[in-house]
């Protein structure tokens, strides 16, 4: 685990780099949606601060209020790491990053399971990689945010701390935009040509646990071009053009839980 001051934490910026920030900064204006919040973090932000997955905390920490999601591109939740120890490493890494000073911290195993501290032997365990989380400083009520990058490609450096820093506003305040649209929309209804199939209903389910198709041909025991006609089938009933957007949908619509592994 590292603590990075921020004197410490200054890089120079390439003209690339600072195009790039433009885009990612203008990009976060337009995310008012759930699937919009998932395709900013795993597109433009990736720049910045590649990861696999993106635990995102909300609400008054030490709370029941305070609640997370996990947004990424690989299965985690509930197939490398299941949702008890999911709970335990958010609630670590919370604490670390409250009792140290509100600055972003840098988690890491030895590849062995025996990391230096709690968060990094979950993260050895499970073969996660290298972690930083990141967050707001306690408010009141629901409006607080909390971040954990997770198996980033290398440890985290001086420049990741940096643009974690910059980029905090923007994703706390993506992030409580998205909740505050969610919030006040009123419910979609379920039409009769967006009603799903139970094989899709799964299909999209694992889509939303964050598999490729490969792996949910290997977990329903289909071959991927039918999981890949399942998709579009999908595609079409739902009247959208992305995985991402299909999942918010059905989830807006109730047509699958919002919960990982169910």
């Amino acid at each position: 685990m590292t603590d990075y001051p921020l004197m410490d934490a200054l890089v120079t910026l390439t003209a690339v780099d600072l195009e790039r920030l433009l885009i990612t900064i203008e990009s976060s204006q337009q995310v008012h949606l759930r699937h919009q919040y998932f395709l900013w973090s795993q597109g433009v932000l990736q720049s910045f601060l590649p990861h696999e997955a993106l635990i995102i905390g909300y609400g008054e920490y030490g709370t029941p209020s305070f609640r997370y999601e996990v947004l990424g591109r690989t299965q985690l939740a509930g197939d490398r790491m299941p949702g008890s120890d999911f709970d335990k490493l958010v609630g670590l890494a919370l604490d670390s990053w409250q009792h140290g000073g509100h600055v972003p911290k840098a988690f890491g195993g030895d590849g062995n399971g025996n990391g230096i501290c709690p968060v990094g032997q979950l993260l050895s365990r499970f073969s996660i990689g290298h972690a930083m989380a990141h967050g707001t400083r306690e408010f009141t009520g629901d409006s607080s945010g909390f971040f954990i990058f997770l198996n980033m490609p290398e440890a985290p450096g001086r420049r990741h701390v940096y643009f974690a820093q910059m980029l905090m506003p923007y994703l706390h305040t993506t992030l409580h935009r998205m909740l505050t649209q969610e919030k006040n929309a009123p419910e979609l209804p379920v039409r009769f040509n967006t009603r799903l199939s139970g094989r899709e209903a799964q299909v999209i389910s694992l889509v939303r646990d964050g598999m490729t198709n490969q792996q949910i041909a290997g977990t329903l025991e289909l071959s991927p071009l039918t999981i890949k006609n399942h998709i579009q089938n999908i595609l079409r009933k739902l009247e959208v053009s992305n995985r991402a957007q299909a999942v918010a949908k059905a989830v807006k619509a109730r047509l699958i839980s919002d919960q990982p592994g169910t």
